[in-house]
């Protein structure tokens, strides 16, 4: 009798850990709910200037970046079915209201997901990275990294942030180049990454606003190339690694004010992120709102050519949108 009930025990142990790991990565695009979605992301450092190492010196300067603890955002709405900021051509795709996951284990077998890239200055169609990576965690040094042998094909540097059992809190970058025209002034960290959330779609809002008379007015590089003018294309947008500074101008020419006018580019590529401040506007009749968008396009992002979407709207639905080529040299 024991032996028959431990046996049942263990059945429904078993139907139990079978429905728990079911759960877990069965989903399809589309459904109210979705556990445990893996969602990879980049986190950019600023170019910041290393000076090499001078006659005489072994090494130039050494400069440590800290690894964010808590990289993953606790909260954050997430496009499933295509490009994160977009809708895919032949597959639809639908917003969610995610949150992280208590198991940040679920969704991740794999932590070479986890790394960084460091990269130099950027000559002669590629990346001249000769560097030290050192990385650290609360014990001291874990491991030494030179160019030699991690090299990427477009001269970057990839350094994991999980090695041995341990986990990188921070990383030092020293300069080893020097004493020619080969010398290396700048350095550009990115760390990549993964997060586990559970997700919950979004209630759909309608595709346009019947008559919102609120249209996309400019689009420029602050600074350099207008974009979009009077709510006309007239160029391309071209941004190398790094970061730049662009504005986008809506304007109200309805006769009632709008509470809630926002912006938001979809399509970008991965790893390219924009922070557009202020989130949203209240735009009064025949007023003009400003934003800035800043764009940082990552070291690893692939050259070409991607389209692009401006958007302006609210909560309740688009006001208007203007698609563009957007070119990564």
């Amino acid at each position: 009798m024991k032996k028959k009930i431990t046996l049942s025990i263990l059945f429904i142990m078993a139907i139990s850990l079978s429905a728990a790991f079911g759960a877990i990565g069965q989903w399809n695009t589309g459904d109210q709910y979705i556990p445990c979605y893996l969602y990879e992301s980049v986190y950019s450092y600023p170019t910041t200037s290393i000076a090499p190492r001078v006659p005489g010196a072994d090494e130039g300067q050494t400069i440590s970046f800290d690894i964010p603890p808590n990289i993953c955002p606790p909260s954050k709405t997430i496009r499933i079915g295509g490009p994160e900021e977009g809708e895919a051509k032949n597959s639809p795709t639908y917003g969610y209201d995610c949150s992280l996951s208590s198991d940040q284990g679920c969704c991740i077998g794999d932590y070479s997901r986890y790394y960084i890239i460091v990269c130099g200055d950027y000559r002669n169609g590629r990346y001249h990275s000769e560097f030290r990576v050192t990385t650290y965690d609360e014990q001291g040094q874990i491991e030494k990294y030179w160019w030699s042998g991690r090299t990427e094909p477009n001269g970057c540097l990839k350094i994991p942030i999980y090695d041995d059992g341990r986990k990188a809190t921070r990383f030092e970058v020293t300069n080893f180049t020097g004493g020619d025209d080969s010398d290396v002034f700048t350095v550009t960290p990115t760390i990549y990454y993964a997060c586990c959330y559970d997700c919950r779609k979004k209630v759909g809002l309608p595709a346009t606003i019947l008559y919102p008379k609120v249209d996309i007015e400019n689009f420029a590089v602050a600074g350099g190339t207008t974009v979009i003018k009077d709510g006309k294309l007239l160029t391309n947008l071209a941004l190398s690694p790094g970061t730049q500074q662009t504005f986008v101008q809506i304007e109200n020419r309805g006769m009632f004010t709008q509470n809630d006018t926002r912006a938001k580019f979809e399509g970008l590529p991965e790893g390219v992120t924009v922070s557009i401040t202020p989130e949203t506007q209240k735009l009064k009749a025949k007023k003009i709102g400003t934003y800035s968008a800043t764009f940082t396009v990552g070291p690893n992002v692939p050259s070409g050519k991607y389209q692009v979407t401006l958007v302006a709207y609210s909560e309740k639905g688009v006001f208007d949108k203007i698609t563009f080529d957007f070119i990564v040299p």
